[in-house]
């Protein structure tokens, strides 16, 4: 297995891609370098790269992971099959494995890392803060947020051109008073739409370990700043190639496609007071997927035998995660905001003398019905992953078009209600 590992000219120290300056750079001796000189120069020494050596004799790689040596100090280390970058965890040279790159479907684009891993940091502390309900397992897991990963996850960026002929029952209504009497009168029409729009870029998750909630929580990303893909970028990074079926990705892409195309037609059928849609047909064309890694900062913790997993988007800074909250604290909450309420309201009935089973049993209903809502609250806090209903920011500037905009009046009906005499009643 041959390998690609970017270590500095002048002292011989790991180099890191940062994408603040799009520069390889040495933490040792602080010299950085351009990526396309840095490819230029292992080309010129290709012939002098030492290949990985295969593992010892009686070494076992289990099936889904490989093993190999790293070129600078020599520590066997594994990673997954479908792993293209990796740091090594007792030098920290970064290294490229260029061939299981080959072995599946290549980046056409990447967007480098922006985010520090202080500033990402930063993210996962102020999340922690005021969490009344995150359990304590999360608390404690402060300490391994000097463990959080660097990595490059695959998506497959979808682009296409959408058509939709939508038809729609609506309705005005308009209520007339004669008298005694309230008459509606409601005017029936059917609406029809016909036009379309262009997607570009639409990110959709190509790494089956990767949860589609969890990636689609990160968006949005600046593909305006994507650049040509490059091996010298993932330099610092673990990066894996996308597994994921290019047909399912598509089918996620085209769903939220098709809620974006709704949406944006039903935006046009305006002045009425009821619309409901009754015929409706949506097709894209056109369409193309493009190979893409973006960069994500990632900590894992576990709890009771489950996995949770907080993101950051390593563009923006946008945290994501979906933890569970503390039963116990829940509890705890739930039953102090009850009892405290409970009390102050037993206490205020008490001194205006009114305090009784009844009263009572009302205060206690809603010192419930608060707690319940104040529970649910504080659990809201702890939950950030939401997955892309529709895929609106990714329309292409100005492609909305409408070709068919026909409003067609139908009939009118008429009721009749006699209007009550509320004085009359008394």
């Amino acid at each position: 297995m041959s390998t690609a590992s970017y270590n500095c000219p002048c002292c011989g120290g790991p180099l890191k891609f940062s994408g603040e300056s799009g520069r390889l750079e040495c933490a040792a001796c602080g010299n950085s370098y351009e990526p396309e000189a840095l490819e230029m120069l292992n080309a010129s020494e290709s012939g002098e790269q030492i290949s990985f050596e295969r593992p010892k004799e009686g070494f076992r790689t289990e099936e889904g992971v490989q093993a190999y040596l790293c070129k600078n100090c020599g520590a066997e280390l594994i990673t997954e099959d479908t792993t293209t970058a990796a740091e090594c965890p007792y030098c920290g040279s970064p290294t490229i494995l260029p061939d299981r790159i080959e072995g599946g479907v290549k980046p056409e684009k990447v967007i480098p890392f922006v985010v520090t891993k202080e500033q990402a940091q930063k993210q996962f502390e102020d999340y922690f803060k005021g969490k009344k309900l995150l359990p304590n397992v999360f608390l404690n897991s402060r300490n391994r947020i000097s463990e959080m990963r660097r990595l490059y996850v695959p998506y497959w960026l979808f682009s296409c051109d959408a058509c939709a002929d939508m038809v729609y029952d609506a309705e005005k209504v308009r209520t007339e008073q004669k008298g005694e009497w309230e008459i509606p009168r409601t005017k029936h029409y059917l609406v029809r739409r016909k036009g379309g729009m262009c997607f570009e870029n639409i990110p959709v998750d190509g790494s089956v370990k990767m949860d589609d909630q969890l990636t689609e929580s990160l968006e949005p990303y600046d593909l305006s700043a994507a650049i040509p893909f490059q091996s010298a970028v993932l330099a610092g990074a673990m990066a894996d190639h996308a597994d994921a079926d290019c047909a399912a990705c598509e089918k996620r892409a085209v769903e939220r496609v098709e809620r974006s195309v709704e949406q944006a037609m039903l935006d046009t059928v305006r002045d009425y007071d009821t619309v409901n849609e009754r015929n409706r047909r949506i097709t894209t064309e056109r369409g193309s997927a493009t190979p893409a890694l973006l960069p994500v900062w990632l900590m894992t913790t576990v709890k009771e035998g489950k996995t949770y997993t907080f993101a950051v988007n390593g563009q923006t800074g946008k945290l994501t995660c979906d933890v569970p909250a503390d039963k116990k604290k829940s509890l705890l909450w739930g039953g102090g905001v009850f009892a405290g309420i409970l009390g102050v309201a037993a206490l205020i009935l008490a001194l205006m003398d009114a305090l009784g089973s009844g009263s009572l049993l009302i205060c206690a209903v809603v010192a419930a019905i608060i707690a319940v809502a104040v529970v649910g609250a504080l659990k809201g806090q702890l939950k950030q992953a939401a997955q892309q209903s529709a895929a609106g920011g990714y329309i292409r500037e100005g492609s909305f078009r409408l070709d068919v905009n026909a409003d067609h009046f139908l009939y009118e009906s008429t009721t009749k209600r006699k209007i009550e005499n509320n004085t009359q009643k008394k």
